[in-house]
């Protein structure tokens, strides 16, 4: 079975939940990445920045010295190592997000992106079962079984 292991990003990049906007904005572009985990002082993962949750500062600059704590999400997904890479696959298929935490032992160990998992496709030419599949084993069978007759 390939794992996560196998295909995470272990050298990781986080930000904290006091960085302000403009910090965390800085941060940001310095790394060519468009969002990044928030760790707190012992490592522990507490939400995930992105871009998209910071652009306000557009239309308010005062909102630069704000901490990002305000603008995290904390409704997080997140994967241990061990797991199967079908389990971010199939994360990934049924969420919007870009980025999974990798969390072990209660603290970020890791990260993988959509284009980590299609790169490692691509690269290994290896397939991985469709993730809706694994979830509806019966829509997996309807789809594999010959097409109805017309009935005329």
């Amino acid at each position: 079975m390939i794992t996560i292991r196998d295909v995470m990003n272990k050298d990781v990049v986080a930000v904290g939940p006091e960085w302000t906007v403009e910090e965390t904005i800085g941060f940001l572009t310095q790394h060519h990445i468009g969002g990044a985990p928030v760790v707190n002082a012992e490592g522990q993962l507490v939400g995930m920045i992105s871009e998209l949750a910071l652009i306000d500062v557009v239309f308010d600059h005062a909102l630069k010295d704000k901490p990002i704590l305000k603008y995290m999400n904390v409704e997080l997904q997140v994967v241990r190592p061990d797991e199967s890479l079908a389990r971010a696959a199939q994360l990934f298929a049924l969420y919007s997000f870009r980025r999974l935490p990798i969390v072990e032992n209660g603290k970020l160990v890791g990260i993988i992106s959509r284009r980590d998992l299609m790169n490692y496709s691509l690269r290994t030419n290896h397939a991985l079962e469709d993730p809706l599949a694994g979830l509806m084993p019966s829509l997996a069978a309807a789809a594999n079984c010959e097409p109805a007759a017309a009935i005329s």
